[in-house]
């Protein structure tokens, strides 16, 4: 009994060793595909062939193979064309252009041949190994149900389910698991919302001009907000790195308002210089992805950042233009928790900037719990026994302390460098603390979305700074700054679907259906709160 059972789970594990060779492959010849790296995202695949393996229906147990391969080999072309993963939006065009998508993938077939196969034939052995094995293997009288019912969890969870986010791809997980959620999710909003179409815009227009020779940093903060930060008038000193930087001319900074206020939205729409708030096109195309428009211009690519779940947040970065693409996993070779390793990272790195180099550090200190993202000897408003309110406030004030302490130490990096460089600094979105007796984001309210704009520049013999402060009034917003850093690449985008002084605030969900705000805005739009 024990020794069926073993055979049963040692068949399963060459099963799933099997299935798992395409993607092994596929990231050793395209270095932007990191999912292979992380043995968590072959989970899912170990549990559908160990309760595979238990089934004794062999033309079921072939049917569901060929059906993994099916979604493996969907998600890997789509990969290897994009960049990235498909989305249930995704499939949701595919339906509604199935000619165009058709007549296009026909065209490029040849250029997707190995992704698409090699998930073919990795099925093709799973199934002469079950023909060899079908004497061998115990069965226990399991039900091809069983596995119906696991292939089914994703749907079951995405229909009674509003967290959008999850069921978004994740860079960092298999393309069975990120088909099958996919899959699952567009199933979802099927069936709830029959009649909904994707709304359709015109297409944004790039116009090529002279590109910067400057390299270009992104310091993207996380949950950072104007309200609680002390270069912006807030009763603490929050900021005081910042702060000595007010009279230093080669140093701007403004209010701004965040694309959405969650942070795996308001990444996809900055890098995607997007404007609208359900624009899925857009979005699926990156034709002005910032990493995209880097790459074409010439730039080595850097992403690092201390996210727990830098997967999912960076799914729409076109990955095929990232060179250097590090998360909080990779950075646990050194020391501690904090961003500090944002800059022992980029040291490590060694880069050459004096060829041009397009940088984004994205930070965590802000993210609750806050207390777990400084160091506590840095700590200077107390937390121990306070009451509820002011932990709250004093463990957030006390991240954004460290949150300067660490921008100033980037900044310092590159003046170093002695290099031509514009660093840009805002953060995803920003945070409630107390104000009106909330907490937290995830709300769709300005207040939520105030955050930083920060520009500081190194070395600038032909004042790039000068000319973008002129483009910038005392209040901006991520379209408008992401719009910038696309023309430095070399790339003038309009969009005729903006309409003057209105922009978007975006919900959960980077398609719109999460829910999203308009508002008004023009570079004399000084308030600091505009609820």
């Amino acid at each position: 009994m024990q020794f069926q059972l073993l055979r049963n789970v040692l068949f399963a594990l060459l099963c799933c060793a099997i299935a798992s060779v395409p993607e092994l492959l596929y990231g050793m010849l395209n270095s932007s595909y990191i999912a292979f790296k992380n043995p968590k995202a072959y989970l899912i695949t170990l549990v559908l062939f160990t309760v595979l393996s238990f089934v004794k229906n062999r033309v079921f147990f072939v049917t569901v193979t060929l059906l993994v391969a099916f979604i493996q080999s969907g998600q890997l072309m789509y990969f290897h064309y994009f960049g990235n993963f498909s989305s249930a939006f995704d499939i949701k065009l595919l339906f509604l252009e199935t000619y165009d998508a058709l007549t296009g993938f026909w065209d490029v077939a040849p250029f997707l041949l190995l992704p698409g196969v090699m998930p073919i034939i990795s099925a093709a052995a799973i199934s002469l190994l079950r023909v060899q094995q079908q004497d061998k293997l115990r069965h226990f009288g399991a039900s091809p149900v069983l596995v119906i019912l696991l292939l089914c969890a994703p749907f079951a969870q995405s229909y009674s389910s509003n967290a959008f986010q999850k069921f978004q791809p994740n860079i960092g997980h298999s393309a069975l698991k990120n088909g099958l959620y996919s899959m699952s999710y567009f199933l979802s909003l099927a069936i709830r919302s029959n009649n909904e179409t994707i709304t359709d815009y015109q297409p944004y227009v790039v116009t090529s001009v002279p590109t910067s020779d400057y390299n270009i940093v992104i310091l993207m903060g996380e949950s950072l907000s104007t309200l609680n930060m002390g270069l912006y008038g807030y009763e603490r000193d929050t900021t005081p790195e910042l702060n000595k930087l007010k009279s230093d001319s080669n140093f701007f900074y403004t209010r701004a308002i965040s694309s959405a206020v969650t942070t795996r939205v308001s990444l996809a729409m900055f890098y995607n210089v997007t404007y609208e708030p359900d624009n899925a096109k857009h979005l699926r195309n990156m034709d002005t992805a910032l990493y995209k428009l880097a790459k074409q211009q010439g730039y080595q690519t850097h992403y690092i950042t201390t996210q727990k779940n830098a997967g999912a947040l960076t799914h729409a970065f076109s990955m095929a233009h990232v060179d250097t693409w590090q998360d909080n996993d990779a950075l646990s070779r050194f020391d501690g928790e904090y961003d500090n390793r944002l800059l022992l990272a980029l040291q490590e790195l060694n880069l050459d900037y004096q060829q041009k180099q397009f940088i984004t550090l994205h930070m965590r200190s802000a993210h609750a719990p806050y207390v777990d993202n400084y160091p506590q000897e840095q700590t200077v408003f107390p937390t121990e026994g306070q009451p509820y309110a002011h932990y709250m406030r004093n463990s957030y004030d006390n991240s954004v302390r460290y949150t300067d302490k660490t921008i100033s130490e980037l900044i310092a990096h590159f003046k170093h460098s002695k290099q031509p460089t514009l660093i840009f600094m805002t953060s995803d979105h920003g945070e409630l603390l107390g104000q009106d007796g909330r907490f937290g984001h995830n709300q769709i309210d300005l207040d939520v979305a105030a955050v930083p704009f920060l520009l500081y520049a190194v070395n600038d013999p032909e004042q790039q700074l000068k000319d973008i402060k002129n483009q910038f009034g005392c209040m901006t917003n991520h379209y408008e700054i992401s719009r910038q850093i696309a023309k430095l690449l070399g790339a003038y985008i309009e969009n005729p679907n903006q309409v003057a002084g209105q922009y978007y605030l975006n919900g959960q969900s980077p398609y719109g259906e999460a829910g999203f705000k308009r508002y008004t805005l023009d570079k004399h739009t000084c308030s600091t709160r505009l609820n």
